[in-house]
């Protein structure tokens, strides 16, 4: 048994093995809070120079799309800025509040030019560059397959669109866009008012879409082509009904008796303006939608007759041409392309562009299938088959380019389930170089300002 002193001697010594374990352990501590003290330091900095960055990026960003609309804004205040202007971006850099921006520009073929700006700014001494490339374009009725100003028929019949309809490109609308089942856009679909669904519609826009949008503006008149027409302006001019057959070879076969006509006639090359211009009365206008109609013996004289301002054309183009009417234009027969890379043609009545159905004695001489290979513009009326309720029924009728009309035309009945009863199944493909490009002197809408079409992010220059 422990004296009094040997416990004493325990008690101590245990409160110095007590003691001596308990300082490295209390140095320890010490020493992982110091070492998280400094992680969190160097984590807080890091985060505030992610934020930094994060902020300049962002900045950069912003001054790269400052650049963009100023060149746009200069655009708008000179048409021709793009092309005998120097902005002070191209030649250096020009400051902003957050940073600076330089800028490239390449002029495209139709009104307009791709701009590239490069935005820079600073944070901690580090240069950081974020670039944008836009198209900056006049607005214009090609840049869609399918443009239409009135979503009715020109007696004011609803037009919807409806499962089975499938829009190869991208489509804007003036007016109330209506859909009816399932339908599948595969542009991007822009209206001035608004897309109203049927109670169980379920459309696809696989490239979105976008409501109260500006509104593109009609002439009432393609008159302004005219002057383009002129021989004083290296375009052909004709008066009263004229036939043009387009040749691979570059020229044109022209037939016209009228004695007002200043253009040549027979086996010529294309206009040196890029512009044909048919000049007379508006008339016969619309097409009954049959021949057994009461009205077709007088449609289709005044269709015929020399004297009004009507063009039948059909072949296959070599070079670029627009073909204005002031009246109705009747496609007769294919028309295609030499080169599908560089041809490109107009075809713009201030009326009606009409599949033609019937020769002058009543003959149904429409193709069964049909190609139509232009940019396709009815200022007043629409683009349609002639007589289009006529059977037997046809099969396709394939066009590759844009649609532009005041009203929908019908190009056949149908019965519900999609078969054809008359006229043709439609197969519209959008021309996408008419995103960069358009026929010459193809009529611009009246509130024709620059836009920025395209836009995307692209490495730093």
């Amino acid at each position: 048994m422990l004296n009094s002193k040997q416990n004493r001697f325990l008690y101590n010594l245990r409160r110095s093995e007590d003691g001596f374990y308990a300082t490295p352990i209390a140095i320890l501590a010490l020493m992982i809070i110091s070492i998280l003290e400094v992680a969190l330091y160097f984590l807080a900095e890091n985060d505030i120079h992610a934020v930094k960055s994060q902020e300049s990026r962002e900045k950069s960003l912003l001054v790269a799309e400052e650049g963009i609309n100023n060149y746009l804004w200069n655009m708008n205040q000179d048409d021709e800025y793009y092309l005998n202007q120097t902005h002070p971006a191209q030649t250096g850099w020009v400051n902003t509040t957050d940073g600076r921006y330089h800028l490239e520009v390449t002029p495209l073929e139709s009104p307009g030019a791709i701009v590239i700006s490069t935005g820079e700014t600073t944070v901690n001494g580090k240069v950081i560059r974020r670039t944008v490339k836009a198209t900056i374009q006049k607005k214009s009725f090609v840049r869609y397959i399918y443009f239409t100003d009135y979503e009715v028929g020109v007696d004011g019949e609803t037009i919807w669109f409806i499962t089975g309809d499938v829009i190869h490109g991208p489509l804007h609308s003036n007016d109330i866009v209506r859909i009816n089942g399932n339908p599948v856009f595969e542009g991007k679909v822009t209206t001035h008012r608004y897309i109203y669904r049927a109670s169980g519609s379920n459309p696809v826009f696989q490239k979105g879409y976008e409501e109260n949008v500006s509104l593109l503006e009609v002439p009432s008149s393609n008159a302004e082509l005219i002057n383009w027409a002129k021989s004083a302006y290296g375009g052909y001019y004709y008066y009263g009904r004229t036939e043009i057959e387009l040749l691979s070879n570059g020229r044109l076969n022209i037939t016209n008796s009228n004695p007002n006509s200043t253009g040549p006639t027979g086996n010529v090359p294309l206009p040196q303006s890029g512009v044909i211009y048919v000049d007379g009365p508006q008339l016969p206008g619309k097409a009954p939608s049959t021949k057994n109609s009461s009205a077709w013996s007088q449609y289709n004289s005044q269709k015929w007759n020399s004297g009004n301002g009507n063009v039948f054309v059909s072949g296959t183009l070599s070079g670029k041409l627009t073909i204005a009417a002031s009246n109705n234009i009747y496609i007769t027969g294919d028309i295609n392309y030499a080169n599908p890379e560089q041809d490109m043609l107009g075809l713009i009545a201030n009326n009606f562009i009409y599949i033609n159905h019937y020769n002058q004695s009543g003959q149904d001489v429409a193709p069964g299938s049909i190609t139509v290979k232009a940019a396709i513009f009815s200022l007043n009326n629409s683009f349609g088959f002639e007589a289009f309720a006529d059977g037997p029924a046809k099969n396709t009728l394939t066009i590759v380019g844009s649609i532009a009309q005041a009203y929908r035309g019908p190009v056949g009945t149908f019965r519900v389930g999609g078969t054809i009863v008359s006229g043709y199944r439609k197969d519209y493909w959008y021309d996408e170089r008419m995103l960069y490009n358009e026929p010459p002197h193809f009529i611009p809408p009246l509130n024709a300002g620059f836009e920025i079409t395209s836009w995307e992010e692209i490495l730093p220059r």
